[in-house]
């Protein structure tokens, strides 16, 4: 095996072979400015992603702390229908606050037998630049399941 730079073509014309002369590309040509549109692209989108994600990893903070607080007293809430509401609407008001604007946002808690269903619905948006494309609607549906002692 041979190492070391690689032979320059070589074009055979008539009996006398002459190398190949390969012009510089330019700095900005088609490719690069190809590229960077795609970079520019793919960050505006994770920009936009991100605090989508953010809001979705919160909701579900607020479903586990919801769910503690009826696990700790769970006599209480599964024997009072207004305790339990009270704690669905303090639910709603702590997702509300952490950022998530929904008009429609939907909370429940299910309790069946020992079993506890905590969840919310909304949608989030995602939106491009001078409208390139349409907004795209989102809905997140996260729920949170707890098992009562």
């Amino acid at each position: 095996m041979r190492y070391g730079p690689l032979p320059v073509p070589l074009v055979v014309i008539g009996s006398m072979a002459t190398p190949i002369k390969y012009s510089k590309p330019r700095r900005i040509n088609f490719v690069s400015v190809t590229l960077v549109l795609l970079l520019t692209a793919l960050v505006y989108a994770a920009v936009q992603y991100f605090p989508l994600y953010l809001q979705r990893q919160d909701a579900y903070r607020v479903l586990e702390e919801t769910g503690s607080e009826l696990a700790g007293r769970a006599r209480l809430y599964t024997e009072d229908e207004e305790k339990l509401e009270a704690l669905r609407t303090k639910m709603q008001r702590k997702i509300s606050a952490s950022g998530i604007y929904d008009p429609k946002l939907e909370t429940w808690i299910e309790i069946k037998g020992k079993e506890v269903r905590l969840g919310v619905v909304y949608s989030g948006w995602f939106e491009w630049p001078f409208d390139v494309f349409k907004r795209i609607e989102k809905v997140y549906e996260i729920e949170h399941v707890l098992v009562l002692p």
